[in-house]
């Protein structure tokens, strides 16, 4: 007995039939000539089955429909719209058919055409439509022409609208297809897979398999698989019909299990039985993990969201089977810029990334990041170009970087392609809309450029802190005791430099002031404050949840007069090109000591040298270079400075954490449409400016 027949179900009133709330569709930009559902009301009446057990109500009682809807998807990020049956199939379907529920946007009308006219059975589906008078009559038109020249969509489909300005609530679009549909058992498909095998005759013409369905506890598995070469699975028309040349292609692995990187995933289907299972066999699962499994396999009869855990649909009872002879295949395919804007399903479309990298275009630390945050949802593609022009080329129509949608980039790509300057953003293609650098400071990009061409820039602040404030740390314990005089002393085949205590001074009782007191600058306050060293600070404005012992001066040449160091922390832009100059400089006390831990050209070299020439400055202790890897040979005549090649995230602890926080901000991007650290320009610029 279908469960559907055993308590009560909705219908429609046969007035709200025959009238359509016309002014409420006009609001919608919705042509009401093709308003086909059930109007303002449906009515819930109580199976025979429930009366003749004393239970439910003998007269119908009248619902709204909107109040039906919002309860039935109140998980919904915000409220819909929702049509039901906005196009209803003419066909009557048998209750023990299977239908198709799936979601489609406009960009994938073409490919769900062709499983309309391939799966030629049952299909409910959900069409989100973008609540702006353009879309809704565009998508309208496309509908439109689709039942013109579609005669098997006029029979087999049955359509829902969802309209409303939020384009991502992709869980509540599958489970209004599977409300909706009108058969007892479905198949929950995103529609860039193929079916490869007609399934649906061999299960409802196999007895003891449609027993098992009826029985209520049964869900039946569909492997799911794609091509390892993109160009392969463009042409469904030859893709394998049977198992025995499926399994001759995995042999070849020019085919292999979709999702293959998702760790451990894909236990439900427990591929290697499959491969090895006769013909005709239908084997039950018998291993379950809590896994979480992402869109790697099908299933009929259950019923239930696409993306459940298999482990909680175990232990709820259902039982899975394995149709061993049948497969389907996820045809490759690639966005148009309007399916990306409309269409970003993390289980049903792959974005494209290009990861921007030196190291043989590979992340270096962070392999299993890239698998673990974007495997699932990206197709990431690894950038090779040999050079500027060859890079800029790829990105022109035709292009192998053409539809990519965010860029993962890291200094050394400079080193082959440049900065990210005006030129290099110009020459994006519209489907860039993410660029996530990799470093806490990010002049190498033109930001007010990316503004322009409104394509989002995040950094990596947070991850950088600890290894930079401890390079600053080393920079200052050398300074201060003169160790790199004694170094060199000592390299040199001497002892102790004579006169050296003279010049060296201890940490503790000293003032440091640190200029830019931000994630860096604070970390290594709370470093030097351990000595104790007394720390004083200036940024533009006051810091409000900085520790007690951080004082702050409004008045820079006040702070500066009372430091023995100096800590610079500040971004480099173009208001602080050269901020620490002669007149700063000066206003330090004689044999005050500095230290760069920032940019190079935040600083006036030129002031600072002459400084250390006629000892204003004691020493000075630089990470950081004007023009790198060049380095003013001046510097290097000085014994009494420290220098290092830009050591302040030369770890692999924080190399790590910082290509993971950069892979982040793209999947966040993927995921909500806006990364955590979208760097301070793009959060100040003016609506004017985008």
């Amino acid at each position: 007995m279908s469960p559907r027949v055993l308590w009560a179900m909705f219908t429609a009133t046969q007035s709200d039939k025959d009238t359509l709330k016309l002014n409420e569709a006009r609001a919608y930009g919705l042509d009401p000539h093709h308003l086909q559902f059930s109007g303002g009301e449906t009515k819930w009446e109580s199976s025979a089955f429930a009366l003749e057990h004393g239970l439910g109500q003998v007269e119908p009682i009248i619902v709204e429909e909107e109040m039906t809807l919002s309860k039935a998807f109140s998980t919904a990020m915000r409220p819909s719209k929702i049509i039901p049956y906005f196009y209803r199939a003419s066909d009557e379907f048998e209750p023990d058919d299977i239908t198709v529920t799936t979601l489609v946007t406009s960009s994938r009308l073409g490919a769900f055409s062709q499983l309309i006219d391939q799966y030629q059975g049952p299909i409910s589906v959900t069409i989100h439509v973008g609540n702006t008078t353009n879309e809704i009559q565009a998508v309208l038109r496309s509908l439109k022409s689709l039942y013109a020249t579609s005669r098997n969509m006029a029979s087999y489909v049955d359509v829902h609208l969802v309209i409303d300005s939020f384009d991502r609530q992709f869980n509540t679009w599958r489970n209004i297809a599977r409300l909706f549909a009108r058969t007892d058992y479905v198949m929950m498909l995103d529609v860039d897979f193929y079916l490869c095998t007609d399934f649906r005759t061999a299960i409802r013409k196999t007895r003891h398999i449609m027993d098992k369905l009826r029985g209520g506890n049964t869900a039946l598995v569909i492997p799911a698989f794609e091509y390892t070469r993109y160009s392969d699975g463009l042409d469904p028309s030859a893709f394998p019909r049977d198992k025995r040349a499926l399994l001759s292609l995995i042999k070849s692995k020019r085919l292999g299990m979709f999702h293959a990187s998702w760790i451990p995933g894909h236990n439900s289907t427990d591929y290697k039985r499959f491969y090895a299972a006769p013909p005709g066999d239908v084997y039950k699962v018998t291993q379950y993990t809590s896994a979480y499994e992402p869109c790697d396999e099908r299933f009929i009869g259950y019923g239930g969201n696409k993306a459940a855990c298999l482990f909680e649909m175990y232990i709820s009872g259902i039982s899975f089977f394995v149709l061993a002879d049948h497969f389907i295949i996820h045809q490759s395919h690639r966005y148009e810029e309007i399916a990306r804007k409309n269409e970003v399903s993390l289980e049903q479309s792959l974005q494209k990334l290009s990861i921007n990298q030196v190291y043989q275009g590979r992340i270096v630390w962070a392999h299993d990041g890239v698998k673990e945050l974007l495997g699932d949802i990206a197709e990431v593609v690894y950038l090779d170009s040999k050079n500027r022009s060859e890079f800029l080329s790829a990105f022109q129509p035709g292009g192998r970087f053409f539809d990519v949608v965010g860029i993962y980039r890291e200094n050394g790509s400079a080193d082959i392609i440049g900065t990210f300057d005006r030129e290099i953003i110009d020459g994006l293609s519209a489907s860039v809309k993410w660029i996530a650098h990799n470093g806490a400071g990010y002049d190498p990009v033109d930001v007010y450029a990316c503004i322009e061409r409104g394509i989002y820039l995040s950094n990596t602040p947070g991850a950088v802190n600890d290894a930079t404030a401890t390079t600053a740390l080393y920079l200052l314990i050398s300074t201060l005791r003169q160790y790199s005089i004694s170094e060199r002393s000592l390299r040199a085949g001497q002892w102790k430099p004579s006169g050296l205590s003279a010049q060296a001074r201890d940490l503790t009782g000293r003032t440091l002031a640190i200029l830019g007191l931000g994630g860096i600058g604070l970390r290594f306050a709370e470093l030097a404050h351990a000595f104790p060293m007394r720390i004083i600070y200036h940024s533009r404005h006051e810091v409000q949840d900085a520790p007690k012992w951080c004082e702050y001066f409004e008045d820079v040449d006040e702070m500066l007069a009372q430091a023995d160091v100096l800590s610079v922390h500040v971004p480099l832009r173009a208001d602080t090109v050269g901020l620490v100059g002669e007149r700063m400089i000066r206003a330090l006390k004689r044999g005050a000591i500095i230290i760069n831990t920032a940019r190079g050209k935040v600083i006036d070299e030129q002031a600072m040298i002459v400084a250390l020439e006629d000892g204003h400055l004691a020493s000075v202790g630089l990470d950081v270079f004007p023009n790198e890897p060049e380095v003013n040979p001046r510097l290097l005549e000085f014994p009494n400075v420290t220098l290092l090649p830009h050591m302040g995230t030369e770890t692999q602890d924080s190399q790590r954490l910082m290509e993971i926080r950069a892979l982040q901000n793209l999947r966040d991007y993927l995921v909500s449409g806006m990364g955590k650290d979208l760097v301070p320009e793009w959060k100040n610029a003016k609506k004017s400016d985008l």
